[in-house]
């Protein structure tokens, strides 16, 4: 039993990435779109960043803009190439706590998403892209203070502070949040996107269903591994 046990938990593992995310190759070739903004004594490069998605080139000219990033502490540099977990952001509720700012909550990440939908559908300039990524940084407190934001920066940002400001389903199923497999030391970066990742056939329900019948079945087994040992030491 107990051998039937393991093997079952080892093959729910593998339905385990189609429910939390996918591997996915990310790639970063140093190009950006947005103005230079200076914070402190660091200047950085803003807006679109131009790399690739899982071979997807993305950037100036291709059929998405680019890849936009969420994550003002860490850096990323040109030529620089990473694994990161893709989930939809129509899943925000379910894997909040596999994206790397999880723990400030699903409203902070549906705050994010709409300003990264705005910048994906209204083809801003490389200022207004600038005040997007100030205030999208602000947002997931990864070392923006949000009373140096720039005017419209802090705009957006108050925008969606209001709570107002909230996408639809379909308008989140067509981003995508791609965290580092190795977040935080000063590796990669979070990205926002729209190339999605392909998710094996039965997908998340399955996953889910999947893990519910082991939950089920743990429990059941469990029980009577007790009520088994207790008939023995009686």
């Amino acid at each position: 039993m107990k051998k039937s046990v393991f093997l079952l938990v080892a093959a729910a593992l593998l339905f385990v990435p189609s429910v939390l995310g996918q591997n996915t190759n990310m790639s970063f070739n140093g190009g950006y779109q947005g103005s230079n903004w200076t914070y402190g004594n660091e200047t950085v490069g803003t807006g679109f960043y131009d790399g690739s998605i899982n071979g997807v080139q993305v950037g100036p000219g291709q059929s998405s803009p680019g890849m936009i990033c969420d994550d003002f502490r860490d850096n990323i540099y040109s030529g620089e190439t990473w694994t990161a977990n893709a989930i939809s952001a129509s899943t925000l509720t379910s894997n909040i706590g596999h994206t790397l700012f999880g723990g400030l909550g699903v409203a902070v990440y549906q705050q994010v998403a709409y300003l990264v939908y705005q910048m994906f559908t209204t083809s801003p300039n490389a200022d207004t892209q600038a005040a997007y990524s100030q205030a999208i940084w602000a947002l997931t407190n990864s070392g923006v203070d949000p009373s140096k934001l720039t005017g419209l920066a802090l705009t957006f940002y108050n925008g969606v502070k209001g709570g107002s400001e909230i996408l639809s389903s379909s308008q989140l199923a067509s981003l995508w949040i791609y965290t580092p497999t190795v977040p935080g030391g000063n590796n990669a970066q979070e990205m926002w996107g729209m190339v999605p990742v392909p998710v094996p056939e039965g997908g998340a329900a399955l996953g889910y269903l999947f893990m519910a019948g082991i939950c089920c079945f743990g429990a059941v087994f469990l029980r009577s591994r007790r009520q088994i040992d207790s008939t023995r030491s009686a």
